[in-house]
């Protein structure tokens, strides 16, 4: 199986460049033939998987953060399956493995990536441009740019920026009128956010869609609604175990396609913490996109009844 490393040394603030030589030596010994490329600028990863596509490779293993596993999953977009993908979670955060199942002890993930069996996955889209985890409109796509702000500034990582992004983004945000189409229904009202899930997990472990599977075919739409500041510094907490979906200005959706619109202005847009424009935002689902290496500790998706919004986004109805 020929097999490629794509590597980004940037991921983790200099986590990748310290551990990774050292988990590769191991890598070369265990399989001589694989191959190595390091990621040169932002982006970089999609046209090395597209490239890698091309020149017949059977398996790519992006090495990094979510970031960079998005840039290679968004590489193999188009490529309908004949290039396999799988992950060592070297980054800040790393969400995706936890909902993929797989260990955060890199030697264990890189023998997973060399030896793991791949099976269907799907890609969410946003705007025609994959994402993996979670993307959103509002309130945690301004949580996104904030908290890559402060790890640029003060060159930090781990869940501590993102934590402290909250809390400053959450004094000046207020929910905004947005006209929402889900697979045809229309909703309009004030929502604080709206989170679409194609993974259960971001922000380093808030379980944020935890209804949602990686090869269903569908995305998990959450939606916050007219929600005060007490009331949200209330949720907080919950979204580590998933117990905010019992709130009752929560709504949650499954659908195929989605789109966003601002009433007035626009509004931020992200896909996997990366800000990408604001609204209008069209959402979609390719299914099974990709061929994933699953790790064997995958968590069991949240058994729920969606929710539905009223029709002024206050609060949700079953």
């Amino acid at each position: 199986m020929r097999t490629l490393f794509i590597v980004n040394y940037v991921a983790g603030r200099g986590r990748t460049r310290k551990l990774w030589p050292a988990v590769w030596e191991r890598v070369r010994a265990k399989s001589p033939d694989s191959e190595m490329v390091v990621t040169a600028a932002p982006r970089d990863g999609t046209r090395i998987a597209r490239e890698a596509v091309d020149a017949g490779y059977d398996r790519l293993v992006a090495v990094g953060g979510d970031g960079t596993l998005v840039e290679v999953a968004d590489g193999l977009l188009h490529a309908g399956g004949r290039t396999s993908l799988a992950f060592v979670p070297t980054g800040a955060a790393c969400d995706f493995r936890r909902t993929a199942g797989i260990p955060a002890d890199l030697d264990a993930a890189a023998d997973l990536a060399l030896r793991g069996e791949a099976s269907p996955a799907d890609l969410g889209t946003v705007n025609g441009e994959a994402f993996l985890n979670v993307a959103g409109v509002g309130f945690d796509a301004e949580v996104a740019a904030e908290d890559t702000r402060l790890r640029n500034q003060y060159h930090s990582t781990g869940t501590t920026p993102y934590l402290r992004a909250i809390f400053r983004i959450l004094w000046s945000y207020r929910p905004r009128e947005m006209e929402i189409e889900v697979d045809g229904e229309h909703i309009a009202g004030r929502f604080l956010m709206v989170a679409v899930g194609n993974a259960q997990y971001y922000g380093g472990g808030m379980r944020i869609t935890p209804a949602a599977s990686l090869d269903d075919g569908q995305l998990d739409v959450l939606l916050a609604g007219d929600v005060t500041i007490p009331q949200t510094l209330a949720l907080l907490p919950r979204l580590y175990s998933g117990g905010h979906l019992s709130h009752p200005k929560v709504a949650l959706y499954r659908c195929r396609e989605l789109t966003v619109r601002a009433v007035e202005g626009s509004i931020a847009v992200h896909r996997d913490g990366e800000s990408l424009g604001n609204t209008p935002v069209t959402f979609g689902v390719a299914e099974h996109a990709i061929q994933l290496v699953y790790g064997p500790e995958r968590p069991k998706p949240f058994d729920v009844t969606p929710k539905r919004a009223h029709a002024t986004g206050g609060s949700a109805a079953e």
